[in-house]
């Protein structure tokens, strides 16, 4: 987000803020393409173009800037799913927007949402990491877990019981719907994170997908 900074400390203020992202970001991705144990300091401050003691300004340590990825990741996360989180026993917009909502507008939607997972670099970097660290780190499997199987299902159970009660989808265990939904769009950028040239075939199943669902499912 752009800036207007009105002064000298304002100014320094910034670069500060702008250099401690610039770590985050250089970290992340040495971790998601090594590991955490394997990277050294001194490597992501040379990632970033400066020496490890300017890095230690920011951050005291290797531990703590792991954990301030995880922070920046999570806010980050946040923001990315306001787009399909809603209140359905209040935000009447929304309500109006699900029902009406084509088989086409799902598709671009969620092709939208695929595309962002694969081609932004924070969360393509993160899930990297999340995926080589899942076992050693609980932090990270809880993370992984909750991006990309908990958060999804439950935001479509709501999603496919509000259709179900104003009879625009058959009745049925929503959650076990929104796994039969879902599952095919995460199991796409696990394909896409292991073998990018098959991009346009996982869009392809994508699309696939959700118009069998739709046709199983939808009442129109």
């Amino acid at each position: 987000m752009e800036k207007v900074f009105a002064g000298k400390e304002d100014v320094n203020m910034g670069r500060q803020e702008n250099t401690k992202e610039l770590f985050l970001y250089e970290a992340l991705k040495l971790f998601g393409e090594r590991g955490y144990e394997a990277v050294k300091i001194s490597e992501i401050a040379e990632a970033v173009g400066c020496t490890a003691p300017a890095l230690y300004k920011h951050y005291e340590s290797k531990q703590k800037l792991f954990e301030a990825i995880i922070e920046e990741s999570e806010r980050g996360y946040a923001n990315s799913m306001r787009a399909i989180r809603v209140d359905f026993s209040k935000d009447e917009e929304a309500k109006a927007r699900f029902a009406n909502m084509t088989v086409e507008d799902q598709i671009q939607g969620i092709k939208k949402l695929f595309l962002h997972a694969l081609h932004d670099p924070w969360a393509s970097s993160f899930r990297k990491l999340a995926t080589v660290e899942q076992f050693r780190i609980r932090k990270l499997a809880q993370e992984y877990n909750d991006r990309y199987v908990t958060a999804l299902f439950e935001q479509y159970e709501k999603i496919f019981r509000y259709l179900m009660e104003i009879g625009k989808m058959k009745q049925g265990d929503a959650y076990t719907l929104a796994m039969a939904y879902i599952s095919p769009i995460t199991l796409m950028i696990g394909v896409c994170d292991r073998e990018p040239d098959k991009e346009d075939w996982a869009l392809e199943m994508i699309e696939k997908s959700i118009r069998q669902f739709h046709e199983s499912y939808r009442i129109e």
